[in-house]
C-alpha cells in the first residue's frame, strides 16, 4: 500500500503540470494569468513579436499572418500616424476572472473581455490632410467591451496560446486611419513637361493640333500646353458643385472622400470622389475625366452605394491597366455580402475613353454560431453576374485582379490573409483626400 503512494506521489511530480489530481491547479492558473497579463502588454505596446512568443504558432498560421498584419503597422518614419494607433492600442484591456479558467488534460481555457478605446465615437474632422486624429482619439475617454476566448495548451511545460478569438473586432480599427501615402505635387510647368502647341481654347482640337505619344499601359495620349490647367479647372467646378455632397461624406463615414489618378493613361488625372447619395444613409463613387472636345469634365462611371451606414460596411478601390474594380461589403459580423464590380476600359467615344460594367461578383458568408457546444458554422456562397458561381472560379478570379493591380486608389476596409484581396496590401496606394486639399491641388494648377 506504501508502495502505491510512492508511485502515485511520483506520478505527480513528473507528469505535466496541469492535470488535474496532482494539485497544480493553482500554478497553473497563475502561470496562464500571466501570459494573459504578456498578453494585454503586448497587445498596449503593438508589438506583434511580444504577443507571438506567447504562442505555439509558426509562420504558416493564419493566425501568426493575421497579428502580424494587424500589429506594428509600418508608417515609414511618420510617427504622426504611428502615435495614433499606439494611443488607441494603449486602451486596450483584457478583463478575466482567473478562477474562469477551464482546464481539460493539457489543455485549458477562459473567456475573457476585451475593453479598447471607442474609437468609433471618435470625432475625426476630415477636411483637411492634416487631419486632427491625435487630438479627436486625446479627447475620447469611452470604451467599448468586445467579448473573446482564449485557448492555451502545454507545450514542453510551458502554457501557450493555442487560440485567441475576435482578433478582427478587436483590431478592426487598424487600417482605418489611412496615411497620407500619396500628396499630389503642383501642377507641372508646360512649357517644360509638355511640348509646345497650338492654343486650342478657342476652336475644336484639328487633327494636326495634337501631340500624341504611345504610353505604358493602355491608351494614347492627347495633350496640350494647357490640358493640365483646363482640367483643374473643370475639376474645381465639379468638386465646388459637389461640395455639401462630400463633406457629408467625409464626416458621416470618417473618410477621405477625394482622388485624383490617371486611370486611362492619357496623361491627365481623372478625378473621382465619393458623395452622399442624399439620404446619409449610404455614399457612391464617381469618376470624372475631363473632355478637350466639351472643355469639362464628364462623369464616365458611378458606382452606386460603395459604403453604407452599417456594422460591415467598407470598401476597396483599385486599377490595373485596363480595368476599374470596386469591392464593397454590406451586412452583419454573422452575414457578410461582399460585391465586386469591374469596369473595363473602351474606346474612345466623343472625346472621352468609355467605361463599361462588364462583370459583377460576390461571396456571402453567413456564420451561425451554436453557444452550447461552442462551435461556429461557415457557410459561404459565390456568384458571377447573379449566377451561381464556385469556391474554385471566384477566388482566383478575384486573386487575378489583385496580382494585376498597378493602383489602389482608396481603402476603408480591414483586410485579412483571408481575402482574396490581401495582395493590395503590398501593391502602390494612392491615399484619397480630404475636400480642403483637393481644392487646394487643383488651385496650384490653375
Amino acid at each position: 500500500m506504501k508502495s502505491k503512494k510512492i508511485i502515485a506521489g511520483v506520478l505527480c511530480v513528473t507528469l505535466t503540470a496541469g492535470f488535474a489530481g496532482c494539485d497544480n491547479t493553482k500554478k497553473d492558473r497563475e502561470a496562464i494569468g500571466k501570459i494573459i497579463d504578456a498578453c494585454a502588454d503586448a497587445f498596449k505596446e503593438d508589438d506583434a513579436e511580444a504577443f507571438l512568443e506567447l504562442t505555439d504558432w509558426d509562420e504558416d498560421d493564419k493566425s501568426y499572418q493575421q497579428v502580424e498584419n494587424a500589429m506594428n503597422s509600418d508608417f515609414e518614419g511618420d510617427d504622426y500616424y504611428r502615435d495614433c494607433y499606439s494611443l488607441i492600442f494603449d486602451s486596450i484591456e483584457i478583463d478575466y476572472d482567473i478562477e474562469d479558467i477551464e482546464f481539460k488534460g493539457d489543455k485549458a481555457s477562459i473567456s475573457v473581455k476585451y475593453e479598447v478605446l471607442d474609437w468609433n465615437d471618435v470625432n475625426f474632422k476630415v477636411n483637411d490632410l492634416y487631419l486632427p486624429y491625435k487630438d479627436a482619439i486625446e479627447d475620447e475617454k469611452d470604451t467599448i467591451s468586445i467579448k473573446g476566448k482564449i485557448d492555451f495548451k502545454l507545450v514542453d511545460g510551458e502554457w501557450k496560446i493555442t487560440k485567441i478569438t475576435n482578433l478582427d473586432e478587436l483590431f478592426s480599427f487598424n487600417g482605418l486611419i489611412i496615411e497620407p501615402d500619396f500628396v499630389p505635387t503642383p501642377a507641372p510647368d508646360p512649357t517644360e513637361s509638355q511640348p509646345t502647341v497650338p492654343d486650342p481654347t478657342e476652336t475644336q482640337p484639328t487633327e494636326t493640333q495634337p501631340v500624341t505619344t504611345e504610353p505604358t499601359g493602355t491608351s494614347e495620349t492627347t495633350a496640350y500646353s494647357d490640358s493640365f490647367e483646363k482640367t483643374m479647372r473643370a475639376f474645381k467646378t465639379v468638386l465646388e458643385q459637389n461640395r455639401d455632397a462630400i463633406q457629408l461624406t467625409e464626416v458621416t463615414f470618417g473618410i477621405n472622400a477625394v482622388g485624383f489618378y490617371d486611370l486611362d493613361g492619357n496623361g491627365l488625372p481623372e478625378l473621382y470622389f465619393i458623395s452622399d447619395d442624399g439620404n446619409e444613409y449610404s455614399a457612391s463613387l464617381h469618376v470624372y475625366e475631363y473632355n478637350e472636345y466639351a472643355g469639362e469634365a464628364i462623369e464616365v462611371v458611378t458606382s452606386p452605394e460603395i459604403i453604407t451606414q452599417g456594422q460591415a460596411s467598407s470598401y476597396i478601390i483599385y486599377a490595373t491597366d485596363k480595368e476599374l474594380i470596386v469591392t464593397y461589403t454590406y451586412g452583419e459580423s454573422y452575414f457578410l455580402h461582399v460585391s465586386t464590380d469591374m469596369y473595363a476600359l473602351g474606346e474612345r467615344e466623343g472625346g472621352i475613353h468609355k467605361w463599361d460594367l462588364c462583370e459583377t461578383f460576390a461571396r456571402e458568408i453567413i456564420s451561425d454560431y451554436d453557444p452550447e457546444t461552442d462551435t461556429e458554422t461557415v457557410t459561404k456562397v459565390f456568384y458571377h453576374n447573379a449566377k451561381n458561381y464556385t469556391e474554385d472560379e471566384y477566388m482566383p478570379t478575384m486573386k487575378g485582379f489583385t496580382e494585376r493591380t498597378v493602383m489602389t486608389l482608396g481603402r476603408h476596409y480591414v483586410l485579412s490573409s483571408n481575402d482574396p484581396e490581401y495582395g493590395l496590401m503590398s501593391k502602390p496606394s494612392n491615399g484619397m483626400l480630404g475636400y480642403g486639399l483637393a481644392i487646394d491641388y487643383v488651385e496650384s494648377g490653375i
